[in-house]
């Protein structure tokens, strides 16, 4: 099976798993809804995407899912804040240009954010870069420098000091390679990093209650 398919069965699976039965989830560039499909039929959700890929948007409402053609950097203004349990944002944080404004949105309409990304601190994507003197080119990454959609490579160290330094807490992590959960050296042998993050308030108000 190769790799990339492996890790995205293994990272929809770990996402339901930590997603509230019954709780409202918005999906932020969920493509066709494979995930969001999964979670409102395993977990009973509320769900509700956004896909900027206009015909990903037509095949996920066929779906019967309810998908908004839409571009998230330019807000989340028509949603309350805390409408929903849980935002995820599965493989869309690398692509966005203005990372800390679409989390605080995020953070603004939902309580937790699931994030996935894959990790540029993977040996494979050093070697390429720190050896053969090129742009990494691996199962994490699968473009090339000039067709890539990511506009960002951080490594899982880079997210976890950023999280801290915004006063986020990580409420959960895991780390996938080959579609198997790891736990030795991740920064390093991850291919993925996956994350349940609380903002600040969120998180203090919970501490209260």
């Amino acid at each position: 099976m190769p790799e990339q398919l492996s890790n995205s069965r293994a990272i929809n699976h770990w996402i339901s798993e930590h997603t509230p039965r019954g709780g409202r989830v918005l999906d932020i560039g969920c493509g066709e809804g494979d995930l969001l499909d999964r979670l409102v039929h395993e977990r009973n959700v509320r769900g509700t995407g956004i896909e900027l890929n206009e015909a990903c948007v037509v095949k996920a409402v066929q779906r019967g899912l309810s998908v908004h053609h839409g571009n998230v950097e330019e807000g989340l203004d028509h949603y309350a804040d805390g409408h929903f349990d849980l935002v995820v944002m599965s493989n869309t944080l690398q692509e966005m240009k203005d990372i800390p404004h679409a989390l605080r949105e995020s953070f603004r309409v939902g309580r937790r954010i699931a994030v996935v990304f894959p990790n540029f601190g993977h040996w494979r994507a050093r070697w390429e870069l720190g050896v053969r003197g090129k742009a990494p080119h691996t199962e994490s990454f699968p473009h090339s420098w000039h067709n890539s959609p990511n506009r960002h490579f951080f490594t899982l160290r880079d997210w976890e000091n950023f999280c801290r330094e915004e006063g986020w807490l990580i409420i959960n992590r895991a780390f996938l390679r080959h579609g198997h959960f790891l736990r030795f050296l991740p920064n390093l042998r991850a291919e993925v990093g996956l994350y349940i993050v609380e903002g600040r308030l969120n998180g203090l108000m919970n501490a209260m209650t």
